[in-house]
Parts: structure tokens; sequence; C-alpha cells
């Protein structure tokens, strides 16, 4: 019966070697790398794929709710102005600060395209296609949207001013 007891209590326990400080170190480095290469080299390789220098764009405000969210990160795709449509989500530069305006295409014209936020109750001001920086990247017509990546960017760049 004593026999019994013992075997009960006894474990079986395996003890991983340590690390040393130089494979630590190079964990790190390898670490740091690839957030890097995901940080940096992502918008470089979207930008190229998406045709377009801004391949991402953080909504900042309410104007385009339900579509769009505040804080949502969007993917945006560089086209001819001639692939632009009625309905369209477009980004272009607002010529107010340098910033950019993200917002549904109600109406194209000869020279220029006019835009509206889907919550907002009046149109914006025409836009002139060389203000165009590309339209939302859509799936199935959907647009494309990362929610609550955007507020990561908009962050940063409060941290950065």
């Amino acid at each position: 019966m004593e026999e019994e007891k013992y075997a009960h209590d006894e474990a079986s326990v395996t003890i991983a070697p340590k690390k040393s400080a130089w494979r630590k170190a190079i964990n790190f480095l390898i670490y740091v790398l690839i957030f890097g290469g995901v940080v940096f080299g992502l918008p470089r390789a979207l930008s190229s794929a998406l045709n377009t220098p801004y391949p991402m764009a953080a909504i900042t405000s309410g104007s385009m709710w339900p579509a769009l969210k505040e804080g949502d990160l969007v993917l945006i795709q560089g086209v001819p102005k001639d692939e632009i449509r009625v309905g369209d989500i477009v980004v272009y530069r607002n010529g107010t600060g340098g910033g950019f305006t993200i917002h549904r295409v109600v109406r194209l014209e000869e020279e220029t395209l006019v835009t509206k936020g889907d919550a907002n109750f009046s149109e914006d001001a025409p836009v002139r296609y060389e203000s165009l920086v590309g339209k939302n990247l859509t799936f199935f017509g959907r647009p494309v949207r990362l929610p609550y990546l955007g507020s990561i960017t908009m962050i940063a760049t409060n941290l950065r001013n």
C-alpha cells in the first residue's frame, strides 16, 4: 500500500534548457526586422500593387457613415479618370492644408466630379480630376475596410504633430 501512495505522487518534469543571451538578442532582432518590414514595406508594396502613392487612408470623421466608420482603414486603388463612376467612393486632395477627403461620387462632369459624404446633407464643391488620388477598393461591390486600424494611424499622426 505504501508503494501505491508514492507511485501516484511522482511526476515527470522536463526542464527546457535556458536560452543564451545571444539567442535572445537574435530573436529580438528578428522580431524588430519583421515588424519594420511590415510597417515600412507593406505600404510600399501596396502602393505599387494598387497603383497609387497613397494606398491606405484612415477615416477621420463620420461623414461616410454607415458605409465607412470613423477609425476604419481603407485601401485605395489608383484608377484613370474614365474608370470613375457615380457611386464610387473616391479619395482626393482637398486643397486645405494638404489633407484628403474620401466621399462618394454623385455626379461626373467634363472637368470635375462632385462628391458628397453619405451622412452629409449637401454636396461638396466640384473636384478637379487632377486632385483625384484613387477610389476605395471594393470586394463584391462593398468597400474594403479594416475596422479600428485607422485609429492607430490617427494616433500615430497626432503623436508626430
